[in-house]
């Protein structure tokens, strides 16, 4: 018996997604290449991912240290980023914060 998804978006609606349109960047089709791609170039997905996601700091000039390392790897050591900057950046009265 194989596993059926309880739901399935409508296609049009799919490829709206920031994942499709995250993928559409990073060059790759479907999420088997995407994740073959961030695990085979590291570096690469992680600065992609820092821009795509408009995070507001520096990135610095070493994006993974020891990233054969589980645990000991290392993102962006050098990067410099206000935690508040990114989660209040927005203008609106959507929610920043929940504790």
């Amino acid at each position: 018996m194989s596993a059926r998804p309880l739901w399935t978006p409508d296609p049009a609606r799919a490829a709206q997604t920031g994942m499709v349109r995250f993928m559409r960047l990073a060059g790759q089709k479907d999420y088997a290449g995407l994740h073959r791609w961030s695990v085979e170039h590291s570096e690469d997905f992680w600065a992609l991912l820092w821009t795509f996601g408009e995070v507001r700091g520096t990135m610095g000039a070493r994006r993974l240290v020891d990233g054969d390392r589980m645990p000991g790897a290392q993102w962006f050591p050098d990067a410099r980023l206000n935690f508040a900057e990114n989660l209040l950046r927005g203008r609106d009265d959507s929610l920043a914060i929940s504790f």
